[in-house]
């Protein structure tokens, strides 16, 4: 496989791109079948970023059921391999059926949903040491940045910050992709919102000990809450996507493909406003689970 195939030979020196196991358990594909949505449309990506992954489909058919089939596989790939930071392989056919999944309408949020509430990644939660300070200053920089725009930011104490999340499996799956419990919940009653650097000073506080996997995914279901604030506005996601984006391409962070790390603002807002927002959803998900993996690399 190429195409995604070049994520992980960045300048942090990432491991590179290899197929990984799914989830632990008896039945994984059973076990995050109920978090899947029904896409509404497939992901149009602007010419540059087509000609970058073109390299996955020699036969040139595009946006032919084999071209979408085989991109589907490599953002599949790329999903696991990047929110489990591993590099390994162990069962194909898992990976194939979430693939077939996929293919059939699933929504990439659903199955990111499905991967950061599984039984392995609670594992991973659960067995891993305390993040390193600087992992844990790279996360609480990034989510304090994120829910300085948010209307209701999630409100942390230190007991829920360590809670692994229990999942609530809702009767319908709906489209986009059914939402699975936070590990914490607005607090309507607070009266003052801190500012950001307060703000800031409280999540250093409350997630000091707290594992590098609960980090990553609190600030990917945090980026989740953000998209559904902003509902159907078609004007605040392709603005806030290319902000960050740009803010992000100054890290030399290797972020999977070269053009993912391009300080253009109109590049980064047009590319948003032309795809599907489960794939810009999880374009902004893969930015920070590489942002913290690399951090967690670079932190010894």
């Amino acid at each position: 496989m190429r195409g995604l195939g070049s994520f992980g030979k960045g300048r942090l020196g990432l491991a590179g791109l290899f197929f990984l196991p799914l989830l632990c358990g008896c039945d994984p594909v059973k076990e995050i079948r109920d978090f899947f949505g029904m896409r509404t449309k497939p992901a149009e990506l602007p010419s540059e970023m087509k000609a970058e992954m073109k390299s996955a489909d020699s036969s040139g058919q595009g946006a032919s059921t084999g071209g979408l089939a085989r991109e589907n596989q490599e953002l599949l790939a790329e999903m696991i391999r990047v929110v489990f930071d591993r590099e390994e392989s162990e069962d194909q056919a898992d990976f194939e059926a979430l693939a077939r999944t996929l293919n059939q309408g699933a929504s990439l949020e659903g199955i990111y949903r499905g991967l950061i509430m599984g039984s392995r990644y609670r594992a991973l939660e659960s067995n891993s040491q305390a993040a390193a300070p600087r992992v844990l200053k790279v996360f609480a920089i990034e989510l304090s940045e994120l829910q300085e725009g948010m209307r209701e930011p999630t409100r942390f104490d230190p007991e829920q910050a360590r809670q692994v999340p229990r999942i609530d499996f809702p009767e319908d799956v709906v489209p986009g992709g059914p939402k699975a419990q936070f590990v914490a919940t607005p607090d309507p009653a607070s009266l003052k919102r801190p500012d950001k650097n307060e703000n800031l000073k409280q999540i250093l506080k409350i997630f000091i000990g707290a594992s590098p996997y609960t980090l990553k995914r609190i600030l990917g279901e945090e980026a989740l809450r953000k998209f559904d604030e902003a509902g159907e506005d078609p004007s605040v996601i392709p603005l806030w996507y290319a902000g960050l984006s740009v803010r992000l391409s100054s890290s030399n962070v290797d972020f999977g493909l070269e053009l993912r790390g391009k300080p253009d603002f109109e590049f980064h807002k047009n590319f948003a406003r032309r795809i599907a927002l489960d794939r810009v959803k999880w374009e902004v998900l893969n930015r920070y689970h590489r942002y913290l993996n690399a951090a967690i690399k670079t932190s010894g």
